[in-house]
């Protein structure tokens, strides 16, 4: 007994469970769980080489597995702060394009219906509704598709109540998180943009 009163705790025994005990600290924790780590190899290599005067190697075990923890953790917590935003990024551009060719089938399938027809739709609902086949798909029909608003208005109204125009917008559904530019088009087939109000015929062509 008084051979094990007389050993000492290592302190870099202590410090790596100390340290390992962070690992839940984004960033700091990763530090702390490689600090851990070493410490802890380190400790055991002194302990092992030093049995009746050093003592701590439960503690050194803890710390190096903390540290482990932590490492993996904070890999994966920092290569989901990498990732995550590259991945919504994506989605944003993923939606303004389908926007983009969602507003250039509309404008296509205005001049296809105005071809037979006195004027242009009034609304997008003309484009798909009793049409065989519909000139556009029920989701485009119905306003909404792919993080997108989609809505088409007549213009130009004749005396005969055909009308001789027409105009198309699309908006995020969620602005900043399904899409952040708005877009338009109109019978002159230019598509426009805006990335802070609906678009309009004087707003930025897009190239």
């Amino acid at each position: 007994m008084a051979e094990e009163v007389q050993r000492k705790t290592l302190g870099m025994a202590v410090a790596s469970l100390v340290l390992g005990c962070f690992f839940i600290i984004p960033l700091i924790g990763w530090l702390s769980s490689v600090a851990a780590i070493i410490l802890g190899i380190v400790a055991l290599v002194k302990i092992n080489a030093s049995k009746q005067a050093l003592k701590g190697s439960g503690m050194a075990i803890a710390g190096i597995v903390l540290g482990a923890v932590g490492m993996f953790v904070g890999t994966i917590i920092m290569l989901a702060a990498i990732a995550i935003p590259n991945l919504l990024r994506a989605r944003l551009m993923a939606n303004e394009s389908a926007a983009i060719a969602g507003l250039k089938t509309i404008a296509s399938a205005a001049y296809t219906y105005r071809s037979a027809n006195p004027g242009f739709p009034s609304e997008l609902s003309r484009l798909y509704a009793g049409q065989t086949p519909p000139y556009i798909d029920p989701d485009l029909a119905g306003g909404t598709k792919l993080g997108y608003c989609f809505r088409l208005e007549g213009t130009d109204m004749d005396s005969s109540g055909n009308f001789q125009g027409f105009k198309a917008n699309a908006w995020p559904v969620s602005a900043g998180q399904t899409g952040i530019r708005r877009f338009y088009v109109d019978t002159s087939g230019i598509l426009r943009w805006n990335a802070m109000d609906n678009a309009t015929a004087t707003d930025t062509p897009y190239e």
